[in-house]
């Protein structure tokens, strides 16, 4: 018996003293982080506040209540940083959202205070309303809901009594009532609400219904599992707020779930009916869209929540509207094509500069040959005479061109498109049929050094065109709409081709054909010594390389296919020449 009792008492005095000698430590454990926690409370307070920076305060107000979950800290410091938090919101303006704090500290710590230096009357309200609203347990139910991660949700702020529905179906419409008090005199009540897993708030406005105002939270909006939240905002007539249930902060709150056991709806209706899911939404049921139905103006890099709200041919992805594929992998209706093929028929005007002695040789813009006899170049020593030798300047063709073009539009939010067109020319200038050779006199004897000729001899025409080119859409978002014109402008910075054009001229050659020099009396049109050559082609040579920039509008036929006009400016350098091309030409988006 001694044994057993001194066992017993063994035992006891070990249970006794795990007890007294945990105290300690179970205690500084609740409050390990005060310490932590306060000092992030008073530099919120007695820096960020007083330099009139909410937002930081806020932040360091935030993080100090994450660092004391999980009872890392004791009530009188959960209840001070409330208090803190809720000082703030009133600095800034935001008094449900102080209110809702407010009613956080008080839960916290009965014994609460608001911070005298810093209490304001509006505040001194605030924190009254919350200590009734805490004495009389209004919010509860919506208020001690669970929020994400399972912790406490905050209690639903707002003047205006309101109980939630309880739970709803996946799939179907939210009914929500708002009973308007008799001192409040609302006109027009305006609900928003935020789904599951959305970060953007939306709108909604509220028919009035009975002693209320009543709506649905669309079924669209309703399609997983979790809270949907939302508060009312009642005006008067004006449009001025007159009472408020829930708030931005700290909303109301229905559960959303697979299976629930009561159907709610708003007075005196029936409960809405389940929606089809997205996956089988077939046109005609109800929250399903109907068939060929409008699509919305917004365009590429616009926000949106769903796909409709973009215009044909974009899908709302990651909350903007660009190019994609619709839900289920099909592509979209009429969507937008990246990849522009073109054939093109260009038509070359070379403005033709006016001057003088351009059958003498010594200007390497110009080459005279004569007509018909493609590629016999003159050179002969034209007499100065007045009206011979010359031209005027004016638009001249100078051939037609066929290209090959291929553009891309490498960014879904910018209608620019680059890319190049490599292509043939048909018609420029004639070569010299052979390199220039001696010219001699009628017995065979060349003629001396001083009689040969200086002409620049005609190099071969280059009829082979490329170039690389950046064009710029507007007016929508697409390359090519059927029924519809998209106007752009373009610019070619660099470009590899050859635009040669004629003019009729006369001269007066002092040499014959075979170069010798001319005797006799001449005619009534050329002086003495001199014979009359008529309508040789005058031939402006320009340089090889170009810069243009230009305009045009394409028709789109189908969503793939359209025909494009434009006119283009080109400057021909390094030998200068202005040309302008018409181009017309079908194109194929893909």
């Amino acid at each position: 018996m001694l044994f057993r009792r001194s066992r017993r008492a063994r035992l006891a005095f070990a249970l006794t003293s795990l007890l007294v000698l945990g105290a300690p430590a179970a205690a500084s454990a609740a409050g390990e982080r005060d310490a932590e926690a306060m000092k992030l409370h008073n530099q919120a307070m007695d820096e960020d506040y007083l330099s009139v920076e909410f937002d930081k305060a806020e932040k360091k107000l935030r993080d100090a209540l994450k660092r004391c979950e999980k009872n890392a800290c004791t009530r009188p410091v959960i209840g001070k940083l409330h208090i803190a938090l809720g000082t703030v919101y009133g600095g800034g303006g935001k008094l449900d959202q102080a209110r809702a704090e407010f009613v956080l500290a008080l839960r916290a710590d009965p014994k609460a205070a608001l911070i005298d230096a810093l209490t304001t009357t509006e505040l001194a309200q605030a924190f009254k309303e919350a200590q009734k609203d805490v004495q009389s347990g209004a919010g509860k139910g919506a208020g001690e809901t669970s929020g994400e991660g399972g912790k406490p949700a905050k209690q639903a702020a707002g003047d205006v009594p309101h109980t939630p529905v309880a739970e709803q179906a996946v799939n179907t419409p939210v009914p929500v009532f708002v009973e308007v008090p008799e001192e409040i005199d609302a006109a027009k009540a305006t609900l928003r609400y935020r789904p599951f897993g959305s970060p953007k708030w939306k709108s909604l406005e509220m028919p009035r219904l009975g002693d209320g105002f009543g709506a649905e939270i669309p079924c669209e909006d309703v399609t997983t599992t979790g809270d949907v939240r939302y508060f009312v905002i009642l005006r008067d007539e004006a449009g001025d707020p007159v009472g408020t249930a829930g708030s931005m902060q700290a909303p109301h709150r229905v559960p959303i779930k697979n299976e629930i056991e009561t159907e709610p709806s708003l007075p005196g209706q029936d409960p809405p009916q389940r929606c089809a899911a997205k996956e089988d939404c077939p046109p005609g049921l109800p929250g399903c869209p109907e068939a060929g139905g409008e699509r919305g103006d917004k365009g590429w890099g616009a926000t949106c929540e769903e796909t409709v709200e973009c215009k044909s041919g974009l899908v709302c992805l990651n909350g903007t509207c660009e190019q994609g594929e619709e839900e289920g992998g099909g592509a979209a209706e009429g969507k937008g094509n990246r990849n522009v093929f073109g054939l093109w028929g260009q038509l070359d005007l070379l403005l033709v500069r006016g001057t003088d002695y351009v059958c003498s040789g010594g200007d390497s813009a110009y080459a005279c040959f004569y007509p018909g006899t493609d590629g016999q170049q003159f050179y002969g020593e034209p007499a100065d005479l007045p009206g011979t030798n010359g031209v005027k300047g004016g638009l001249s063709p100078a051939g037609v061109r066929v290209m090959l073009s291929y553009d891309r539009q490498f960014f879904a939010n910018l209608p620019l498109l680059v890319g190049a067109r490599l292509g043939f020319s048909f018609g420029g200038s004639p070569s010299s049929e052979a390199p220039e050779t001696e010219w001699r006199d009628a017995r065979g004897t060349p003629l001396p050094r001083e009689s040969q000729h200086s002409h620049y001899r005609a190099l071969p025409f280059m009829p082979f065109h490329g170039e690389i080119r950046a064009t710029y859409f507007f007016l929508g978002d697409r390359i090519v709409e059927k029924g519809g014109f998209r106007p752009y402008a373009f610019v070619s910075p660099i470009g590899y081709a050859q635009v040669n054009a004629s003019v009729p001229v006369d001269v007066c050659d002092r040499r014959d054909e075979q170069g010798r020099p001319q005797g006799g009396n001449g005619s009534n049109r050329c002086p003495s010594g001199s014979r009359f050559v008529e309508d040789l082609d005058a031939f402006q040579i320009t340089g090889r390389n170009f810069s243009g920039v230009g305009a045009g509008v394409v028709y789109g036929i189908t969503p793939n296919l359209g025909v494009s006009a434009e006119v283009k400016v080109m400057l021909m350098w390094p030998t200068l020449g202005l040309v302008f091309a018409p181009t017309i030409g079908p194109v194929f988006a893909l």
